[in-house]
């Protein structure tokens, strides 16, 4: 399988090497990660990050894609693997100048049903409660809540899930 994506203004590959200083500089944006589980990254941070993304490429031929609007790097989507149950975390950033426009819904939706389309059957989200634009985007791109629960440090958490059964039938929402 082709691991480009082309949406109607978006194009869509697999992280490598060349796109670490613009995956830095993103995870580096309190505006793009500030409410993000990771939160904001530090350079050593973001390259081990890519490091895993790279490798999951390799190993799983599904992971992280840098997204591009005209060429030019615009933010990240994709997954990468989180437990030996073969269940995978959804990811995705853009810069803030991009918003508003539903580039990152576009972005996040395409990565999602690749991931399904290569097998990927269990794909998970959390987002906090209070973050609804990231609600809206997760939401959006087909996943469903499953969960809510309190993190560690208290906040309010939501726990999405897309669930692909053999055959690509959406599986339904757990409760």
């Amino acid at each position: 399988m082709e691991h480009r994506i082309r949406t109607g203004r978006l194009e869509l590959e697999p992280v490598s090497w060349r796109d670490i200083d613009d995956v830095a500089r993103l995870k580096a944006n309190a505006g793009a990660m500030g409410l993000r589980g990771g939160g904001v990254r530090s350079r050593g941070q973001s390259e081990a990050d890519m490091a895993a993304h790279i490798f999951s490429w390799g190993r799983d031929g599904v992971g992280i894609f840098a997204v591009r609007e005209g060429g030019r790097f615009v933010g990240m989507a994709g997954v990468w693997p989180v437990g030996k149950d073969g269940t995978y975390e959804f990811d995705y950033a853009l810069f803030p100048s991009r918003a508003g426009r539903g580039l990152t819904r576009e972005a996040a939706g395409a990565a999602l049903a690749f991931a399904h389309d290569v097998g990927v059957r269990r794909i998970v989200a959390h987002v906090q409660d209070a973050d609804i634009v990231g609600r809206k985007i997760i939401g959006g791109s087909g996943m469903a809540v499953c969960q809510r629960y309190a993190a560690p440090d208290g906040r309010s958490m939501l726990l999405y899930h897309s669930v692909r059964v053999p055959g690509g039938v959406p599986a339904g929402t757990l409760h």
